[in-house]
């Protein structure tokens, strides 16, 4: 099986395998290895640098993918809710029209329970007063019948 192909700073094989590879990594341009390095890294660094790019992008495109969805479901939660709000609304207001319309069924029922007993009471009290036309009409006539006879009587006197 075939090692991977390593950097030459990484590897023990090369012409350096008694230095320490610590040793060839300095920051100084002035360093043997330190060209070499760079030249052998900058491949590395450049796919490292594209796989980031790419991962970036993606990052982008899929953080840009979410945000639309996330705005899609809102909107669609804000349009239930609204939905939700406009039916419980409409709900109330058919059940306060509809205790309105038992109250004015009530109340309907009580005026005519009303008109009903003072009807009644008219009806009694017209009885009432027929009856006592009635008797005094009898007293009347009573009385004039007695008056009618005493005349007759003190007439028929007089005559005699």
């Amino acid at each position: 099986m075939a090692t991977p192909a390593l950097p030459r700073w990484l590897s023990n094989s090369g012409g350096n395998t008694g230095q320490n590879p610590l040793l060839t990594l300095t920051l100084s341009p002035s360093a043997a290895g330190s060209q070499n390095i760079e030249e052998e890294a900058r491949p590395l660094f450049d796919v490292l640098l594209a796989d980031c790019c790419q991962e970036l992008e993606q990052g982008h495109s899929s953080w840009a993918a979410h945000r639309k969805e996330a705005a899609w479901r809102l909107r669609r939660v804000e349009l239930q809710v609204e939905a939700e709000r406009a039916c419980r609304r409409r709900q109330k207001v058919e059940e306060i029209e509809a205790k309105v319309a038992a109250l004015r069924e009530e109340q309907a029922a009580a005026l005519e329970r009303i008109d009903a007993e003072f009807k009644e009471q008219l009806r009694l009290l017209r009885r009432d007063a027929i009856a006592k036309e009635l008797k005094l009409e009898e007293q009347w006539a009573v009385q004039h019948a007695r008056l009618s006879r005493g005349l007759e009587q003190l007439g028929s006197r007089r005559r005699r």
